[in-house]
């Protein structure tokens, strides 16, 4: 199969939603309904902090998609500021569709979901608090980081967050350019470094490895999901 990667397009979101539904049909957000997919795969072509890429065929197919970030608080930041109404108008449909997912929303996420709404909240008004005190030619921000001691120094990381390959289309090499990809991207970004997570009941572990990923250890979410981290230096 000849595979051509490129950046995912707005109008390649409703293949995209629906391959995400199809091969992570096992986690939470592929539960969250079509609505929310689609706008959830809109906000990340609409980030500038974010990666969004499209494997396609040599029919101009989309056959696979990569979603990740270069900086990941940013690009979060940006999700909720611009598209946070749209996608917790969907959760709400979903839920009010659905008790069961309503209940698994509520007992699982909510919670969180506020706690991290407010945190951003938070840190946007102290910025803004810091901006106004800024002598002219002033520089200060959660970003500055004083590089006169090597001691200072903290590692750039970008994460790789979903990555979709058609069920037809797995062994041909789809997963492979797409990760070589983002590789190239977050280099060209000037990061240190890219990691992953993956259920553990995905057959990707090898995969990975084989790409030069390190699995580095393994992590429970707050909903109780188990996950396996993999990390990959930009610097090798």
């Amino acid at each position: 199969m000849v595979v051509t990667v490129r950046p995912l397009h707005q109008g390649d979101v409703k293949i995209s939603s629906r391959l995400h539904r199809d091969v992570l049909d096992m986690e939470f957000l592929a539960r969250c309904g079509n609505g929310f997919i689609r706008c959830y795969h809109r906000a990340w072509v609409d980030s500038v902090h974010g990666i969004a890429l499209a494997a396609v065929d040599g029919d101009g197919n989309v056959v696979g998609v990569l979603l990740g970030a270069l900086r990941p608080d940013r690009h979060f930041r940006t999700i909720v500021r611009h598209h946070g109404h749209a996608l917790a108008f969907w959760l709400l449909v979903r839920a009010m569709s659905s008790p069961r997912f309503a209940k698994e929303l509520l007992s699982t996420r909510a919670v969180r979901y506020v706690r991290g709404l407010i945190r951003m909240l938070d840190t946007l008004l102290r910025r803004h608090v810091r901006a106004d005190h800024l002598s002219p030619g002033g520089i200060i921000g959660a970003d500055a980081i004083d590089t006169s001691s090597p001691s200072a120094w903290v590692p750039v990381i970008g994460e790789v967050t979903h990555v979709m390959v058609r069920e037809d289309a797995q062994g041909h090499g789809v997963g492979r350019a797409l990760l070589d990809e983002a590789r190239n991207t977050g280099h060209h970004a000037g990061l240190d470094e890219l990691v992953l997570v993956t259920p553990p009941d995905l057959a990707a572990g090898e995969f990975y490895e084989h790409l030069g990923w390190e699995r580095v250890g393994e992590l429970t979410s707050r909903s109780g999901e188990e996950f396996i981290r993999y990390h990959l230096s930009l610097h090798a």
